[in-house]
């Protein structure tokens, strides 16, 4: 897969830095602090990644401008701070065929390019002329879509970051990314077919029926034999003997119900007595409410008479107190107004027009008392009246309410010594039916079990049948990708190859590589002992691992035309690795890079390499370029301006 990068334009919110990169090697090094792994990061970052956001970053970084080959096209990708779901790309292949959209980095409902492209990563493949190809979203899962594979989980074999250079290969232990990471190896190699992906997830889901089956079979048997249930013709011969026990106890309840039906209780006179008496005290419980309401009426009009001939009484008496008297202070506030001589007609307190004096005959309040007091009376007797009638109710309430507790209890007594009999007997039916109902319905379950356990072993049987015809099917599917056994060979044999050129600590000639296509782990087998990453040990020796394997299957790629981005960054490929203790071990790596950055038969791996020293070629290689990023005015940090942490 063509892909070169040829230069990295980035905007700082001062200046607009450039870097070329050369068509074999762009060694960039120098001391921590000086940019190396952020350009990197932004080559990543333009090609969809994640950037991550140092203070520099932060503080400095506007946008980047990607220039680079991509398959038959000039490609441009442009990406700013802010653009956290797009990439700007444009591409041009000749004066009629050339474009430019905002490639979303998620895909969108409407194609943006012909039918098939929906994001930034289909774009990618498409520029370079190389279909992918599609993958379930969720290995395991029947029901889940199948998606195109993501030029991002190829990417991982072409940008071996810091961060995860000694600590993760090639994302394998990720339970998600794993999945996507073996994904792309299938792409690489070529062993892989939608065909053959259907057969394997159709496998996955068939295995996991039949285990399902074949536990719920044993738990079964288990519960079975715990409680000694017995077979189907065990459960079919208790059920029948329990139906017909159960018959028999309905026509026994039956029996009681129709002899007691026919004859007539002696308590139903003293139940319509005590209806009788229920109402009659209802009714007086309702009278005596309202004659407490109608007495409790009369006592406040009575008293708000009593308080109104009062009032009357007290206004008629301070008239004639008051009348004709002068003030010598205010009676509000005390001030002296005996010199004070009002105008004729008005107060001489308050300043007001004397209004004439209107007077009540003495004749006319006399008789207004004496109706008061006629009204008074009158109510204060009918007060009496009513209350006399109140006592009377509630003595014959009481009377009634005695009279029919003493009924209740006669009526319980008779109740108790003719139903008891009946009560009891009627209690034991029913409570023997409910068993006998209760047990048929737990026996009528259970009898089921059998049967599922034999359904159980027999689906078990037929899906046993279905994964044996699977696996030849499987079987076939991958004799007919043998080519791609072929290219896992050789990435194998690769892998080895440059592990005893680079001198890897505990590898000899005799080991053998082998790479199993399910995991897709490398296991180095040395006599009875097999390792591999995750057992390598030291960081250093995990780098180099990571690192060898990458080179491996660019160099496999590059022999066999396998669809592999003919572009490797490394950061810091001696990480972990003194050049002091181990210099042989970073002149041998270096020497293995520089091979495979030779142009040779095929076309040149183009490597972008970061770390601390430069190791130049021995031998002379053309288009070989080195940057040294120190922080100084001879050799600037990637934003020379920049003086912070």
């Amino acid at each position: 897969m063509n892909v070169r990068l040829q230069q990295l334009l980035i905007t700082t919110r001062q200046t607009t830095e450039l870097l070329d990169f050369a068509s074999s090697v762009t060694f960039l090094y120098g001391p921590v602090g000086t940019g190396k792994s952020t350009v990197a990061r932004l080559v990543d970052y333009c090609l969809g990644g994640d950037l991550e956001r140092t203070p520099a970053i932060q503080q400095e970084f506007v946008a980047a401008q990607l220039v680079a080959e991509l398959g038959d096209y000039s490609c441009e990708l442009e990406r700013a701070s802010t653009d956290t779901q797009t990439v700007r790309v444009s591409w041009s292949r000749n004066e009629t065929d050339f474009g430019s959209i905002n490639a979303p980095l998620a895909a969108s409902e409407r194609p943006l390019v012909g039918e098939d492209v929906y994001n930034l990563s289909d774009l990618l493949f498409h520029l370079c002329g190389i279909t992918p190809i599609k993958v379930r979203q969720r290995t395991r899962d029947p029901d889940s879509p199948m998606i195109r594979l993501s030029f991002r989980d190829i990417w991982w074999y072409c940008y071996l970051d810091q961060t995860h250079l000694d600590s993760s290969f090639f994302r394998l232990e990720d339970p998600f990314r794993g999945r996507k990471s073996q994904d792309a190896m299938r792409f690489f190699t070529g062993l892989h077919s939608e065909r053959l992906s259907d057969l394997e997830t159709e496998l996955y889901q068939t295995i996991d029926k039949q285990q399902v089956k074949r536990e719920a079979v044993r738990q079964i048997r288990e519960f079975v034999v715990r409680f000694d249930l017995g077979s189907e013709l065990d459960f079919a011969s208790q059920i029948e003997t329990n139906s017909r026990i159960l018959l028999d106890a309905e026509a026994r309840r039956q029996q009681l119900e129709d002899e007691r039906s026919a004859r007539i209780h002696p308590t139903d006179s003293l139940r319509e007595r005590l209806r009788t008496m229920g109402n009659q005290i209802s009714e007086l419980v309702s009278a005596i409410g309202a004659t407490e309401d109608a007495i409790a009426e009369q006592r406040a009009l009575r008293a708000e008479l009593i308080t109104t001939k009062i009032k009357a009484d007290r206004t008629e008496k301070a008239g004639q107190l008051l009348e004709g008297v002068e003030y010598a202070r205010c009676p509000q506030c005390g001030t002296d107004v005996s010199q004070h001589i009002p105008a004729p007609g008005v107060c001489g307190l308050c300043g007001s027009a004397i209004a004439p004096l209107t007077t009540v005959p003495s004749l006319e309040l006399e008789a207004m008392r004496r109706e008061l007091n006629d009204r008074i009376d009158q109510i204060a007797d009918s007060i009496e009246r009513r209350e006399r009638a109140l006592e009377r109710s509630k003595r014959q309430l009481k009377q009634l309410q005695t009279e029919k507790v003493d009924l209740d209890d006669t009526l319980q007594r008779e109740l108790a010594r003719y139903d008891s009999a009946f009560v009891e007997s009627v209690r034991a039916l029913d409570r023997e039916i409910a068993t006998l109902v209760e047990r048929r319905r737990s026996l009528e379950k259970l009898q089921e079990m059998p049967r599922a356990i034999n359904q159980l072993e027999e689906q078990a049987g037929a899906l046993q049948g279905q994964i044996d015809r699977i696996r030849s099917e499987i079987s076939e599917e991958r004799l007919r990708l043998r080519a791609a056994d072929e290219n896992i060979a050789a990435v194998a044999q690769e892998f080895k190859s440059i592990m005893l050129s680079v001198g890897f600590p505990g590898v000899s000639a005799e080991d053998k590589v082998i790479i199993d296509p399910r995991s897709w782990r490398p296991i180095i087998l040395h006599e009875n002992q097999e390792w591999g990453f995750w057992d390598a040990g030291s960081g250093g020796k995990k780098t180099l691992f990571n690192v060898c394997y990458a080179l491996a299957i660019h160099k496999a790629a590059r022999g066999r035309k396998m669809p592999v981005p003919n572009v490797l960054i490394i950061d810091s490929p001696t990480k972990n690795i003194s050049d002091d203790e181990n210099p042989e071990l970073v002149k041998s790596l270096y020497r293995e890079i520089y091979r495979l950055a030779s142009p040779g038969d095929g076309d040149a791996t183009q490597f972008l390499l970061i770390d601390s020293n430069l190791v130049e070629p021995e031998a002379e290689l053309p288009g070989f370029v080195q940057r040294h990023m120190a922080g100084n005015q001879d050799a600037p940090s990637l934003i020379p301006y920049y003086k912070g942490p």
